[in-house]
């Protein structure tokens, strides 16, 4: 999803947050005062104030810069997020928004892949398709909201606990292509429909 020769605009060193500092953590809000899904990180570069804008949803960082947004390389993403730990262990409390953002590092540094992805079984629970499989390192269910399109993705390790999030348009590229071998060229029946269901989800997520 990154690349490591991607470059910001404005005058940098080799790896432009090497040394940055945050400056707040601030969750965005709707015209309605609700959660907008995203968070913006205003962290001091040099002599310049940037923001980066995190998108929960899609897992996505972007650097926001005169009217122009632009995808963080792998290192600046683990630059940031070491700068990020640096303003948690600095602020006098628990800073959940800052925990919040700092997993969302973690995930896009060391993203989940799905290419051997292990399908178990495919459930229809009426409004929510349940897609049950793993992983060598941990197990993966996908959860479709047939009427929102929404997918979700479901980890589990052992000794990790459970974690919960939207799939990264990556995640959704790479369970198209291990789930669409199980429905092309297979007689239709229940299973193979629910799981064209997901698919059908997943590209246009991919697709975003």
């Amino acid at each position: 999803m990154f690349s490591d020769s991607d470059e910001l605009k404005f005058p940098r060193k080799l790896r432009a947050f090497n040394e940055a500092r945050i400056a707040r953590v601030l969750p965005v809000r709707d015209e309605q005062g609700e959660f907008s899904g995203e968070h913006l990180l205003s962290a001091v570069v040099g002599s310049r104030e940037v923001d980066v804008r995190y998108v929960e949803t899609s897992g996505e960082f972007q650097l926001i810069e005169d009217d122009e947004v632009r995808e963080l390389s792998r290192t600046d993403l683990k630059d940031l997020a070491a700068a990020l730990k640096r303003y948690q262990q600095g602020v006098p409390w628990d800073d959940g928004e800052a925990g919040r953002v700092l997993v969302g590092l973690n995930d896009a540094i060391f993203p989940t892949r799905l290419e051997t992805f292990a399908l178990r079984s495919v459930s229809d629970l009426g409004r929510v398709v349940l897609v049950a499989g793993k992983t060598e390192h941990e197990g993966i269910d996908v959860t479709l909201d047939s009427v929102t399109g929404e997918l979700t993705l479901i980890l589990s390790r052992e000794g990790a606990g459970t974690k919960k999030r939207a799939l990264t348009t990556q995640e959704a590229h790479d369970l198209v292509l291990v789930l669409r071998p199980l429905v092309e060229g297979r007689p239709a029946n229940r299973k193979t429909m629910l799981l064209a269901v997901v698919i059908e989800a997943a590209r246009r997520r991919a697709s975003h």
